[in-house]
């Protein structure tokens, strides 16, 4: 139960996961670990052998890796009953529990040992592919809180010989992107940590020394040693490193190729090759995972996102998208005019920071229903005729209700907690995708020449809010949205309704970061990069004190409130309801606690305005520290 300013059992939890462990938490069921899985292709560690057949079966086995609870114990008591599958939208691969001669299946069920031992299963190829790692053995877990993609695993069906032969025979390395699991196989412009070392090592003082490089063709991935210095990032095509016969770890880093995002899960490809031979001894697929402008993804991109969303609006799922819905600007009433909840959000210094988090939450569950997913972005000042269509968003229609095709994943959008179906939306601007407002030039620019935080925050008036109001016709005598012709042009209450809201504030999160890169904004204890410092409690000397007002038309004048200041914990992911005055919070906190993943760091689950700011890890002192995501048109190093 929770009760009135107080932190929720589960955003303990979630922090003691991490503390005790670096588990971390479902997404979609927050209140639970999520199993860790790790999957070997022919029953080896090294990627060596990640080649199957078409005419017979390849030995494989998986198991969870965080099953031993701290203190004693397992952590999930008669095993995790998974099933394993080809990825939506592939049929590489047919499955079978005991290989031989069995016909095999699309998927097969099995339970994953409650004590970590291998669970065996066999996978063979329906077709060849010229293209390694072109397909992928899928885990995924369900249950009461919906579906979680739990690992994939990348390996490659030749049509002709495999691209490394089994004889003669070469070292052999074992290769790890940020963990064995492959849940942290996605990579941004920032620097992941990596490890490598010789599997079947001779011992003495034998040295093994290897060159990283991308696959030929698909130059995506970027490479650093061990000596990578803080706030920097991988920027070598390749990387030269000598592994000791010992089998010691060898630790590196790897960032994407900017300007060479992925397109596909596992088309980002990285090769070892034997520097005193040149034989290539192991190829490891991960993905370069980037915020992309909506306007130009792939069918595939979108089709995946679009397939994602769906899951997530489920409303079997635990943090389903009508959860979103309900905590912007609502109380547990719903009430459209829940001024306590809107200024949580709105009209105050936390506008960028609290929807960087509910953005990024989103994301999250997006990314648990399909790892491939990244959100897109809607750049709102631009014609974006790709997103305003029946297969994506949604065309205009002679009604006030978006057209989508059949097929399209989002087709019978509805929430039925809010009563509504369909997505309801009619822009003046046609299915041009442009409307009137500031350039993006011009909101970059707020503020000069000091460029203060104080000065960008007021883009929620220049940017953002034109972005929503104009996205729906207008009284022409009052100016203001006509009701009913668009949500997303309406209260903030029921903008979340429509699936476009969150393509809207992923570009402005996209405005806010391109704006703290080009200024150098993230310190956070600067003003320059977050005006209100300190506390609610105890505002930073010359930081102004707390108040909250309205004008006579019910606006917001002044919103320094709890949840404004750098040091606030943020609404709802800190489960903290009630209180009164400038210290009200809403009286509900059903979006909580911020999951946490293998893929993004973030500081426990309850963040604060001032964890939001270097999202990064800039001022790190060591490498890394992302909080897993990126934007596709700048370079942030």
């Amino acid at each position: 139960m929770k009760t009135k300013n107080s932190i929720s059992f589960f955003s303990i939890l979630a922090a003691a996961a991490v503390l005790l462990g670096g588990c971390a938490v479902n997404p979609r069921c927050p209140g639970n670990l999520l199993p860790i899985v790790e999957i070997q292709v022919n029953n080896t560690a090294s990627n060596h052998d990640d080649y199957g057949s078409t005419g017979s079966y390849t030995a494989c086995q998986a198991r969870i890796t965080n099953f031993a609870r701290f203190g004693g114990g397992n952590n999930f008591p008669g095993g995790i009953a998974v099933e394993f599958r080809n990825p939506a939208g592939a049929s590489n691969l047919a499955f079978s529990a005991s290989g031989g001669g069995a016909a095999g299946t699309p998927s097969i069920f099995a339970t994953l040992p409650q004590n970590g031992s291998w669970f065996p299963l066999f996978v063979k190829g329906n077709s060849g592919s010229a293209v390694d790692k072109s397909a992928a053995i899928e885990a995924a877990i369900a249950g009461t809180c919906g579906e979680v993609v739990l690992a994939r695993k990348a390996l490659m069906i030749p049509s002709g010989a495999a691209p490394i032969p089994s004889a003669p025979p070469r070292p052999r390395v074992d290769i790890e992107i940020g963990s064995v699991s492959t849940l942290d196989d996605y990579l941004t412009w920032s620097p992941t940590s990596a490890r490598i070392r010789w599997a079947d090592m001779p011992g003495g003082g034998a040295t093994l020394n290897v060159n990283l490089r991308n696959l030929a063709g698909a130059d995506r991935v970027r490479f650093a040693n061990s000596s990578l210095a803080g706030g920097t990032t991988a920027t070598g095509s390749t990387l030269a490193l000598a592994l000791p016969g010992d089998g010691a770890w060898v630790q590196f880093y790897v960032a994407g190729n900017f300007g060479q995002a992925s397109v596909n899960d596992k088309d980002a490809v990285i090769e070892v090759v034997d520097a005193g031979t040149n034989l290539l001894l192991s190829r490891e697929g991960v993905m370069v995972r980037i915020r992309k402008n909506a306007n130009g993804l792939s069918n595939g991109e979108r089709d995946r996102y679009l397939a994602a969303l769906k899951t997530v609006s489920a409303p079997a799922s635990y943090d389903s998208y009508i959860n979103f819905v309900k905590t912007h600007s609502r109380d547990s009433t719903g009430s459209v005019g829940a001024v306590v909840s809107h200024r949580q959000a709105h009209s105050g210094s936390a506008f960028l920071p609290w929807h960087r988090i509910f953005v990024l939450h989103m994301e999250r569950l997006l990314q648990a229903a399909d790892p491939s997913v990244a959100l897109p972005y809607w750049k709102f000042d631009d014609n974006a005729p790709n997103i305003f269509t029946p297969a994506f968003m949604g065309a205009n229609s002679a009604g006030n209700m978006a057209t989508l095709v059949m097929t399209n994943p989002i087709s019978s959008w509805a929430l039925p907690a809010d009563g509504v179906a369909g997505i309801q939306r009619k822009t003046p601007y046609g299915d041009s995708g442009h409307p009137t407002v500031a350039t993006e030039l011009a909101t970059l620019g707020l503020g000069s020449p000091t460029f203060n935080y104080s000065a960008f925050k007021t883009m929620e008036g220049s940017a953002h809010n034109p972005a929503h109001s104009t996205s729906g016709f207008t009284n022409p005598m009052t100016g203001q949205p006509l009701p009913g012709a668009s949500w997303v042009a309406g209260s903030p209450a029921i903008a979340p309704r429509d699936p476009l809201f969150f393509l809207l504030h992923s570009n402005v999160d996209r405005l806010w970061a391109k704006w703290q890169w080009l200024r150098t904004r993230y310190t956070l204890t600067d003003v320059a990069a977050y005006d209100l410092q300190g506390s609610h409690a105890t505002p930073a000397v010359g930081v102004a004190t707390p108040a909250f007002t309205q004008n006579m038309n019910g606006q917001i004048t002044a919103n320094r409130t709890l949840g404004q200041y750098a040091d606030d914990t943020l609404w709802p992911w800190d489960a903290v309801t009630g209180g009164t005055g400038t210290a009200a919070r809403p009286d509900i906190a059903i979006l909580t606690p911020l999951p946490i993943t293998l893929g993004g760091v973030f500081p426990f689950a309850m963040p604060t305005v001032k964890s939001t700011i270097d999202y990064l890890g800039i001022t790190g002192t060591s490498p890394g520290g992302s909080q897993g995501f990126a934007y596709d048109d700048f370079f942030p190093y």
